[in-house]
C-alpha cells in the first residue's frame, strides 16, 4: 500500500510539473500574442498587449543582468578583489544582529588549517582534493571523513593517510547518512581553531587558504569560488550555468542585502563561528544553503573570495545535469519551507530578510519559464533588436567571464559553447519546476549522486 501511495505521489507529482510548466509558457505566449486594435484621430496604432510587457521584461531584465555582471566582472579582475573590504551591509540599518563569534579570535599562518572532506563512493577521485591541499602555502591537516559502508573510499583513504603525515582518516559512525553530519562529526573529532571544507572531487589552489586566512582576520567565514571543469559540451554549459546563476545574478542582491551564501565546499572559517550556529542541518538536502541562512540570521559575516579559485567536475551526461539540480532546487524549497515555518512572523529584519531572499531565489527561477515565453513574443513579433537584446547580453557576459578565466588559467580554453548560454535559462527554469511541483505534493527532497571519475 505505502509502494502504491509513493507511486501515485509521484505521477501526480509529474502531472503537475508537465501542466504547471506548460501552463506558464503557454499563457505567457498566448497573452503576449493578443492583439487589440485602437484607433485615435490621427494615427492608427496597434497595441500588442502583452508585448509591452515582455519589451519591459527583456530591457529590465538585460539591464540588471548587465549591471551584476559588470560588478562580478570588476570584481574578477580587481586582484584584491573579495580581501578585507568592507561589505556595504556594514554600514545599513538592519545590521541588528551582532556576530556570534568572539572578536578577540586570532589567526596564524604558523598554526595548521582543520581541512575537512566528506566522501561517499568518491574513492577514484578522492586523490584530486588531498593532493591539492597538501600543497597548500599554509600547513594544513587533512581529514577525509568516510561512511562506515564505503568500503573503497576507506582503503584509498587509509592509503592516502599512511603516505601523507598530514592526512588523516576518519571514520564517521555518529551521524551516518549525510555529508552536513560527517562534516559535524569530522569538527568534534578534531581541534584546529580554523577549519575548511572541500569536496573529494575538488582541486584547491594552492594560495587559496593562505589568502582565506588573512580574510578571517576581519571575517567569521570566507567563501571561495568553484569552477566546474569544462572538457566536453555537457561541462561547459555546467560551467556557463554556474557563472551565470550560482554568481552573476547575485552580484546586486549581495551588495543591497549582504546577503552572501556560505557553502559546504571551498570554505573556510572560525571553529567558533562552526559551533555558534550548531554545525550543518544533516535533515536538509542542500545543507549549504540553509546553513547560509542560519549564518546570516545569526549575523556572522561572510568574506567572498574570488581569487584561486578551486576546480570542481561537473556533471558529464544530461540526466547527472537534471538529476543534480533537480536535487538543489527540491533542497531550496525545503529551505523556504523551514524559514517560513520556523521564522514567520520575523524577529528582526534580517528574519524577515532571509524569507524574502529565499523566496525570490525559489520562484526566481521558476518564473525564468515566463521570461522565456516572453522573450519568444518578441521574437515572433519581429522586433530583431530587443529580441536579441537579452541573448547578446547573456553570451558577452559569459563569454568575458570566459575569457578572464583563461586568462588566469582557471580554465584551459575558450571555447565555443558560451554561445549556448541562453539555454541555461528556460533549462533551469524547467527543473526548478520540476522540483517545487515534486516537492510540494511529495513533501520530501531527492537525492542525487552524481557519477564521477577521473
Amino acid at each position: 500500500m505505502d509502494r502504491l501511495r509513493t507511486l501515485g505521489r509521484r505521477w501526480i507529482g509529474r502531472l503537475c510539473f508537465v501542466c504547471l510548466s506548460s501552463g506558464i509558457f503557454t499563457f505567457e505566449l498566448v497573452r503576449g500574442l493578443s492583439t487589440i486594435n485602437l484607433r485615435l484621430d490621427l494615427f492608427a496604432i496597434i497595441i500588442i498587449v502583452g508585448t509591452i510587457q515582455a519589451v519591459i521584461s527583456a530591457v529590465t531584465f538585460s539591464s540588471v543582468l548587465s549591471l551584476s555582471g559588470l560588478v562580478f566582472i570588476v570584481q574578477l579582475l580587481n586582484p584584491f578583489s573579495g580581501r578585507l573590504t568592507t561589505p556595504l551591509r556594514d554600514s545599513l540599518s538592519w545590521r541588528d544582529a551582532p556576530s556570534s563569534t568572539d572578536a578577540s579570535v586570532t589567526v596564524s599562518n604558523d598554526d595548521p588549517v582543520g581541512a575537512i572532506v566528506p566522501v561517499y563512493t568518491d574513492a577514484a577521485i578522492l586523490d584530486t582534493s588531498v593532493t591539492s591541499l597538501i600543497a597548500s602555502t599554509v600547513p594544513v591537516n587533512v581529514y577525509i571523513v568516510c561512511e562506515p559502508d564505503d568500503a573503497p573510499s576507506i582503503t584509498r583513504a587509509r592509503t592516502l593517510a599512511s603516505r601523507y603525515s598530514s592526512v588523516y582518516c576518519l571514520i564517521n559512525e555518529k551521524y551516518t547518512g549525510t555529508k552536513a553530519g560527517a562534516i559535524n562529526f569530522a569538527v568534534e573529532e578534531t581541534d584546529e581553531s580554523t577549519i575548511a571544507v572541500f569536496d573529494a572531487d575538488e582541486s584547491v589552489h594552492p594560495k587559496f587558504l593562505e589568502t582565506a586566512l588573512d580574510g578571517l582576520e576581519s571575517y567569521d567565514i570566507v567563501q571561495g569560488r568553484t569552477v566546474p571543469r569544462a572538457p566536453g559540451l555537457i561541462e561547459a554549459f555546467a560551467y556557463y550555468e554556474s557563472v551565470l546563476l550560482s554568481y552573476v545574478t547575485s552580484r546586486v542582491l549581495n551588495l543591497v542585502t549582504g546577503f552572501k551564501l556560505a557553502a559546504s565546499r571551498a570554505v573556510v572559517l572560525h571553529r567558533s563561528a562552526f559551533e555558534s550556529v550548531d554545525g550543518y542541518d544533516p535533515e536538509m538536502v542542500t545543507e549549504d544553503y540553509e546553513f547560509a541562512y542560519r549564518c546570516y540570521r545569526n549575523g556572522l559575516s561572510v568574506n567572498e573570495q574570488l581569487r584561486y579559485p578551486s576546480t570542481i567536475e561537473a556533471a558529464h551526461t544530461i540526466d547527472d545535469w537534471w538529476g543534480q539540480r533537480k536535487r538543489w532546487m527540491s533542497g531550496y524549497a525545503q529551505v523556504l519551507h523551514l524559514l517560513v515555518r520556523e521564522w514567520l512572523p520575523p524577529r528582526s529584519i534580517r528574519e524577515l530578510l532571509c524569507v524574502g531572499i529565499c523566496l525570490s531565489s525559489v520562484f526566481g527561477n521558476l518564473l525564468l519559464l515566463s521570461l522565456t515565453a516572453k522573450f519568444v513574443v518578441l521574437v515572433v513579433m519581429g522586433d530583431p533588436v530587443l529580441s536579441m537584446l537579452p541573448l547578446v547580453t547573456i553570451v558577452a557576459i559569459t563569454g568575458l567571464v570566459r575569457g578572464i578565466d583563461y586568462a588566469n588559467g582557471t580554465v584551459d580554453r575558450i571555447g565555443w559553447e558560451w554561445l549556448l548560454t541562453p539555454l541555461v535559462f528556460p533549462l533551469y527554469g524547467l527543473a526548478a519546476t520540476k522540483a517545487i511541483t515534486e516537492y510540494a505534493i511529495e513533501g520530501t527532497a531527492d537525492w542525487y549522486h552524481v557519477e564521477k571519475g577521473v
